[in-house]
């Protein structure tokens, strides 16, 4: 039996050990954003030299450091272009105002005082941003009011907008669940769908906190667009006059065989090898995109490695390419026809990303089918999420990094994703699987060496009434 002092000795290995892990991670996160921070000390880098198809643009609406920022990459993966100038940032798409140019959607967090009676509110805004001037022009903004009893920080900002042309946008509006065009030279709204017209209160998230929880939005050629309707595991199509296009959803609330919790859907239209959607499927860990064959969808690509954890954005590239965010395994990569990994950067939380020169999203793309492309799936065991600089074990001997990796991947096997995810969201944007599995660790130990030494100390949890007590008439 192992004495006290061993015990001991055990908890402090695994106390430090777990530390390290989470204080490395945040290091490599400081260090990290301060690389991509200095992208922006002498303003532009020299972006207007370099061919808009060798940029790419991301936005990431969660950091632990510098908070939330819209940076630009070149082809080599040096940065290029950084601002944080608002509090969070979402959608971002290249702008027809020039080959360097985007446009994005963010919000800016305003004072008690700023908010008209609300106890707190924000500044949605619709902005274009020339990067090679680094001026910025505000299309469209609207003050949405954070509600008493909204229990989510997420639920009255805006995830995705998509231009229709000079003065119009289509917007997809988490906060009311609905997805409205606005015309943002007069500030009145043409067109609105609301989610309540089609699905049950009853369905979805919590209703009206976070019911439907729409995030997409795209202006199909034909005239319909297409919105995902993430609470509810389904892509719809929304015809302006009737309303949802029923025998065109992809999805089914609950099925997550098909989607689950999904984010930013691509449509690639018939010109291109399509009907064909590309998705972030994200809860299940993977980029999927489905055919319309006969009138009905069918899978035809899959992406994913073990690195992938919350992926949230997928755009077709012209050459065949398919340019990925994801989002918990802070990067985003660039994966060939073959589906292997040619080009990647590091991002703590990206959400969006955007290849300039090759069209809006997956506009320049061709589906999986056309273009012939090799999907991968990950299997376990594979190095796939290897990160830089990680140790691999040589020969046929089995190291701790390798019993460690093992330990890690069992408790992640064991999670659900749903719940992975969340807890990787609500921890501070640095932290990966491996600081979550190094934080129930922590806690373990913490927990558990304190009752060890309570109990060696002659503490007990007694019961307040003894049993000679019970037996007095």
């Amino acid at each position: 039996m192992p004495s006290r002092t061993h015990v001991r000795l055990l908890f402090a290995l695994l106390l430090v050990c777990s530390s390290v892990v989470l204080v490395s991670g945040f290091a490599t996160s400081v260090t990290g954003s301060n690389k991509v921070r200095a992208g922006m000390e002498d303003g532009p880098r020299g972006i207007q030299d370099i061919p808009a198809d060798e940029l790419t643009v991301a936005t990431d609406h969660k950091s632990p450091s510098v908070g939330a920022k819209l940076v630009a990459f070149d082809s080599e993966g040096a940065v290029r272009y950084y601002n944080d100038t608002l509090d969070y940032y979402s959608d971002v798409d290249p702008s027809p105002a020039g080959t360097h140019t985007v446009t994005y959607v963010g919000t800016e967090d305003l004072s008690a005082k700023q908010c008209d009676g609300a106890t707190a509110c924000r500044r949605m805004v619709i902005e274009r941003l020339n990067l090679s001037t680094d001026r910025t022009t505000r299309l469209y903004s609207r003050i949405v009011p954070t509600y008493k009893g909204y229990t989510l920080p997420y639920t009255n900002r805006w995830h995705d907008v998509d231009r229709i042309n000079r003065t119009h946008f289509a917007v997809a509006d988490i906060e009311r669940d609905r997805v409205f065009v606005v015309n943002t030279s007069s500030g009145i709204v043409t067109w609105e769908w609301l989610a309540l017209s089609h699905y049950s209160h009853k369905s979805g998230g919590t209703y009206p906190y976070d019911f439907t929880h729409v995030n997409d939005v795209e202006i199909l050629d034909d005239g319909r667009i297409m919105a995902s309707i993430r609470n509810q595991d389904q892509v719809v199509f929304l015809n302006r006059t009737t309303g949802v296009v029923e025998d065109w959803t992809i999805g089914e609330e609950g099925n997550h065989t098909w989607l689950f919790g999904q984010h930013n859907p691509d449509y690639i239209p018939e010109s291109q090898g399509g009907p064909a959607v590309i998705i972030a499927d994200s809860h299940n860990d993977r980029v999927i995109e489905y055919q319309r064959v006969n009138g009905v969808w069918e899978k035809s690509w899959v992406w994913q490695d073990t690195r992938l954890q919350w992926p949230r954005d997928a755009d077709r590239l012209p050459n065949g390419h398919t340019l990925i965010t994801d989002t918990h395994g802070n990067r985003i990569v660039e994966v060939d026809k073959s589906g292997e990994v040619v080009w990647s950067v590091e991002l703590h939380f990206p959400y969006d990303a955007e290849r300039l020169g090759t069209g809006d999203e997956s506009a320049g793309g061709e589906s999986a089918q056309r273009a012939g492309l090799g999907g991968r799936e990950a299997i376990s065991g594979t190095d796939d999420d290897a990160k830089p600089g990680d140790q691999k074990s040589t020969g046929s001997g089995v190291t701790l990094l390798d019993l460690g990796g093992q330990a890690i991947d069992a408790v992640e096997e064991a999670i659900p994703e749903m719940v992975l995810n969340a807890v990787l969201y609500a921890l501070p944007g640095w932290a990966d699987v491996d600081d979550v599995f190094a934080l129930v660790v922590l806690l373990g130990v913490l927990t558990s060496w304190g009752t060890v030494e309570a109990y060696w100390r002659g503490y007990r949890i007694r019961n307040p009434i003894s049993r000679t007590e019970l037996d007095r008439p």
